[in-house]
């Protein structure tokens, strides 16, 4: 039943509204100022499409705040930029403009390419949105009745909505040729159909008002999902892009500048039209919030459409007489959209494509008429057909708002050309051209082709397609614009009207006056009248240059080329109104009155007394010393400075004087002999006349420096000025002084800080020995005493583990204060190689085997043959520090190790299943002394992720964390995968088990600290071994004259010794080599590589003995 009702009610609103026109173009409703004002600024309401009536509820129950910026550009500006607004609409007053295309085409020399451009793009950019209006009517017919299916085809509902809106435009949009004319009808109509859309969302809203009011718990949910819909980060890039475009589309859509400037009765808007239409779109938009508040609230997600959403409320409340003047409303949007832009378009498509195509030399104008009104009648019916056609082809998911959007942001490809139009006199039609064409192809690869194919644009700059889609269009379009316009000569019509809309002179000055037959001699004689033979042969000559060598006979027409430059000849000489009369009257043929000729040179005369005057009172009040001299080389101008500056007589500074005499006076103020003179004199008069600039700086005989800057004239004269500027260079030359003192002040300086910092980094890396000396010791006493004790003493076997741990954590720290000091000193530099990372893994896996089986934790080691291209300590050192956080805060669980091969890097993770670490200390961690968590017990100083990380850097890599409170933590770092070599990948060294049986193994232990000696003696003893301590090269030959199977020896001895010397000396009295171990303090390039020459192992005190056991055991099996 409400279907029919529905389509009853639209029945008789059309035959209203073609009532309502007929009346309104009979002249039978005398309407005064203020009521035709209204009236005007109610029209402009054609802007609120279907769009804003369904969809910007729709828009802002998935965007809240995005659905303001189609109101909110048009209201900033008719508001602030509404002298934009009336500037267009006087020029377009006095053009006698019926389009945009029009306009845009007056104003850059009537250009039919520059119209018929605009036309296509607005046809192509806007019949989808036409289409989807007509489709809109289908869309809320199946929401006021789903089954609409077994009553009516809705498809024809749209096509016999289309048969109307054609003949509502026919009859009421091309009645007549002239577009200009005003069309009452249409325009009361349009105001009334404004009217009934306010009407309805004014009704809707005080019905979800009244609903809300009555309900608690709706009130509740009211208040709750404002917050939800429109949140403060909507206001965003794609809100500022919405409202740009949105501006543009104001005036720039067909049917706004129909509306606007083709519709408006007045040049010059009043008040009262000036507000209208501003505070229509206020009110459109405050709706907007209690209807989307309230249908969020009333009806649940899901339940319909976001579009339809202000046909559901109605129809799920038994409101049907509601539902239908919304329907009502709606109707009204879509039909004056659609209306007004087949009338708009109609009109363009006509006089810019058809006529210019088929009929421009095929009818007289008798015949024109006529023609032409049926032609744009047949466009009308043809544009609303392939709108119907392809409102058959859209998707039924497709939004109003996006086929919205996307015409905005064609017809927003008007504004540059629209705007540098009113503003910039060099644009012209070639730029316009270029610009547009850009920007539609950018519009068409960035926006349409990735929308209606549903895939990615070939090239983004902003994650939003829209927003890049607009900026990149724009941008190519603006940029086209200017660099085209700048450079290409603009002819005699673009440049007229270019003042005619940038100066705002209406009359335009002779279009196409090339056309007018005049011959060559007459505008050569009328040069010569007015600046002589020769300058009329020069400016001749001149153009023909330019013209690539053109020559200009009596005979030949004359050519635009050839009357702007008389035009610009004459302006020089009688001023621009003049030289435009009288070439004005020269193209029209009728000759001027002696009286006016009179007048001229009167007027000539004054002018150029008056610019002698005003150029003498310009020189006179500039710090510089000018002259100026004509193409003879004599004396016309000068200023008194220039007399002051080189003490010039008044007999020799006089009119006429040659510049050849105050040349060779100045010069022989300055000392310079007559033969100097003579030839001085010659070569400058040769500079000047050959009109070249010329610039220099001279020192004068009395100390003085003067600038000398010398300039040709138009008429082959030369201007020079002088400039003192000893002040400067004396300025000048102390301020070099002082920045050259300042910067040997710096220089040592730096040089001072870089020596503080080679001493400091050489006492950091001597001390390291000597401070790391007693932890080794103390540690290796402690871990002899544990096996000493065993199970006998549980008290003493736990005081002896609380010591070995309080060493462990003083040792860490005082490495990670090393650590942060070579760090910083720049000691630090990674030596890169390529190797496996299994070897790595393995070292890793038996260093925390003990501890974590000791806290009844698993450790997982991944298997890999990954090989890696870095410095291959110090990502040991990154490793350890990570896998010891690991295991020292994780309670239970497991602690993994693993890699992972992903587009050649490895990827190494650590993951343990510890307590987790928040989120917002992610960053902190990595920080010096930082230490966070909810442990209660804390060890070391939290240096250990800040060095970790610091020495990543260092590798070109960066430590992520993945963490979050009782879920674990994963450590990861990236890095460059390596090519291991084939001999490499052929003989890999088996790793075999780290046990064995130490017992009566011949060990030797060189160290310079007898406590070292002392401690490690008694570790090696506790596992069985044979071992023997010296400390000098003569002790360790004597503990062992025949080789022992093991020398475990220290890098820095006494008496100038270094370990791998000793080792070396005492192999070679032996006669044979020992497996050997580097035990050091010093983590140094010198250590490492006399670890690697000597083929042993490097170890860093202080030892931790699971690793000394483990590392022994290896050397002998190795052995």
């Amino acid at each position: 039943m409400i279907l029919w009702i529905a389509l009853t009610t639209s029945v008789l609103y059309a035959a209203g509204l073609f009532w309502l026109a007929l009346k309104g173009d009979s002249g039978r409703f005398p309407l005064g100022p203020r009521a035709q004002s209204c009236i005007y600024g109610l029209s402009l309401g054609v802007y609120c499409t279907s769009w804003t009536f369904y969809s910007a509820v729709g828009t802002a129950v998935s965007n809240g705040w995005h659905f303001l910026p189609i109101y909110l550009g048009p209201i900033l500006l008719f508001t602030i930029g509404y002298g934009l607004v009336s500037r267009i609409l006087q020029l377009g007053k006095a053009q006698h403009t019926t389009s945009i295309a029009d306009f845009l085409s007056t104003r850059y020399g009537k250009s039919g390419s520059v119209a018929a451009l605009i036309t296509i793009i607005a046809t192509i950019g806007i019949l989808p949105y036409v289409a989807l209006q007509l489709k809109s009517v289908g869309q809320t017919l199946s929401a006021l009745s789903p089954n609409i299916g077994g009553v009516i085809h809705s498809e024809g509902v749209v096509l016999g909505v289309a048969v109307v809106m054609a003949m509502f435009a026919i009859l009421f949009g091309a009645r007549q040729v002239d577009l200009t004319q005003h069309n009452r009808g249409l325009v009361l109509t349009i105001a009334v159909e404004a009217i009934v859309k306010m009407f309805a969302l004014l009704a809707i809203t005080m019905f979800v008002i009244l609903i809300l009011a009555g309900t608690d718990t709706a009130q509740i949910n009211t208040a709750r999902s404002f917050g939800e819909i429109f949140k403060v980060e909507q206001f965003d890039a794609r809100f500022v892009v919405l409202t740009f475009i949105s501006a543009c589309a104001a005036l720039c859509l067909p049917r706004q500048f129909h509306m606007t400037i083709v519709e408006a009765q007045k040049d010059r808007p009043d008040r009262l039209m000036r507000f209208v239409f501003p505070a229509y779109l206020v009110v459109i938009a405050l709706v907007v919030f209690p209807i989307t508040i309230g249908g969020t609230s009333i009806l649940s997600a899901g339940q319909t459409s976001p579009d339809m959403l202000m046909l559901a409320l109605p129809l799920s409340t038994g409101a049907d007489w509601l539902a239908i003047l919304v329907f009502i409303g709606g109707f009204s949007a879509a039909t004056g959209m659609v209306i007004v832009t087949t009338v708009a378009l109609s009109g363009m498509i006509t006089n810019d494509l058809i006529i210019p195509l088929f009929y421009r030399r095929r009818i007289n104008h008798a015949r024109l008429s006529q023609s032409l009104l049926w032609i744009r009648r047949l466009t009308i019916i043809g544009v609303l057909f392939f709108a119907y056609l392809y409102s058959r082809t859209i998707d039924s998911t497709e939004t109003l708002a996006g086929v919205g959007i996307i015409s905005f942001a064609a017809v927003s490809q008007f504004a540059p050309a629209l705007i540098g139009g009113l503003f910039w006199k060099t644009g012209n039609r070639k730029g316009v051209n270029a610009g547009l064409s850009l920007g539609f192809a950018a519009w068409l690869a960035l926006l349409i082709i990735p929308t209606y194919l549903d895939t990615y644009p070939v090239f983004q700059i902003a994650d939003d397609m829209l927003v890049s889609a607009v900026i990149i269009s724009l941008s190519l379009n603006i940029a086209a614009y200017i660099i085209v316009s700048i450079n290409t000569q603009a002819n005699i019509i673009d440049k007229a009207q270019s003042a005619a809309f940038v100066s705002m002179e209406y009359r335009t000055i002779g279009s196409d006056r090339a056309l007018k037959k005049m011959r060559v001699a007459d505008y050569r004689l009328l040069l010569r009248q007015f600046v002589g033979d020769e300058r009329s042969r020069a400016a001749m000559k001149q153009l023909g240059a330019q013209l690539n060598g053109r020559t200009y006979t009596d005979l030949d027409v004359a050519d635009d080329a050839l009357i702007e430059m008389v035009e610009r000849q004459l302006s020089g000489v009688l001023g621009a109104s003049s030289a435009r009369a009288i070439i004005g009257s020269t193209m029209e043929g009728d000759p001027i009155p002696l009286e006016q000729v009179v007048a001229m040179f009167d007027e000539t005369s004054q002018r150029l007394q008056f610019s002698g005057e005003l150029l003498q009172t310009a020189i006179e009040n500039i710090d510089q010393g000018v002259a100026v001299v004509d193409n003879d080389m004599r004396l016309v101008a000068w200023n008194s400075r220039y007399v002051e500056m080189f003490d010039l007589s008044a007999d020799l500074i006089v009119v006429g004087r040659s510049i050849a005499d105050l040349i060779g006076h100045n010069l022989r103020r300055n000392g310079l002999d007559e033969n100097q003179i003579e030839a001085e004199v010659s070569k400058r008069l040769n500079h000047m006349r050959a009109g070249r600039k010329h610039g220099q700086e001279r020192e004068q005989a009395d100390g003085r420096i003067l600038r000398i800057l010398g300039n040709p004239t138009a008429t082959g004269g030369y201007v020079t000025s002088y400039t003192d500027i000893t002040a400067d260079r004396r300025s000048g030359r102390a301020l070099e002084a002082k920045v050259a003192e300042r910067t040997r002040q710096l220089t040592e300086v730096n040089s001072a800080l870089e020596k503080a910092t080679r001493s400091k980094t050489r006492f950091l890396a001597a001390a390291s020995h000597d401070l790391v000396q007693p932890l080794n010791a103390a540690r290796l006493f402690t871990s002899a005493l544990h096996e000493e004790i065993g199970n006998k003493l549980p008290k003493a076997k736990k005081l002896a583990n609380d010591i070995d741990r309080s060493i462990e954590m003083a040792d860490r720290l005082l490495r990670a204060l090393l650590d942060i000091s070579k760090l910083d000193g720049g000691g630090l530099q990674p030596e890169i190689t390529i190797f496996p990372l299994a070897p790595i893994f393995d070292d890793l896996r038996s260093e925390f085997y003990r501890a974590t089986q000791k806290k009844g934790l698993t450790l997982n080691v991944q298997m890999t043959d990954i090989w890696v291209e870095t410095d291959r300590n110090l990502l040991l050192s990154v490793l350890q520090n990570l896998v010891s956080n690991a295991v020292r805060y994780t309670e239970t669980g497991s602690v993994s190790l693993g890699v992972e091969n992903e587009s050649g890097k490895a990827h190494i993770r650590i993951d343990d299943t510890g307590p987790g670490i928040d989120p917002k200390h992610h960053q902190r961690i990595f920080e010096e002394f930082q230490q966070v968590g909810t442990q209660t017990k804390r060890e070391g100083a939290g240096l250990g992720l800040s060095i970790s990380q610091r020495i990543a850097r260092l590798l070109e890599t960066e430590i992520t964390v993945v963490s979050a409170l009782g879920e674990g933590s994963r450590f990861s770092l990236s890095l460059k995968q390596g090519q291991p070599k084939i001999d490499d990948r052929e003989a890999p060294k088996a790793r075999q088990s780290r046990t064995s049986d130490l017992v009566n193994k011949t060990v030797l232990y060189i160290d310079n600290d007898q406590s070292a000696l002392d401690s490690l003696s008694a570790l090696l003893e506790g596992w069985g071994c044979d071992i023997r301590t010296a400390l000098s090269p003569e002790q360790a030959l004597s503990a062992f004259p025949t080789p022992p199977e093991l020398v475990i020896f220290d890098y820095q001895l006494d008496d100038g010794w270094t370990g791998d010397q000793l080792f070396e000396k005492l192999c070679k009295n032996w006669g044979q080599r020992p497996a050997g171990i580097l035990v050091t303090a010093e983590d140094t390039g010198r250590t490492k590589d006399a670890a690697i020459r000597l083929s042993v192992e490097r170890l860093l005190k202080p030892v931790p003995p699971a690793a000394l056991r483990a590392l022994v055991s290896q050397t002998f099996r190795k052995a």
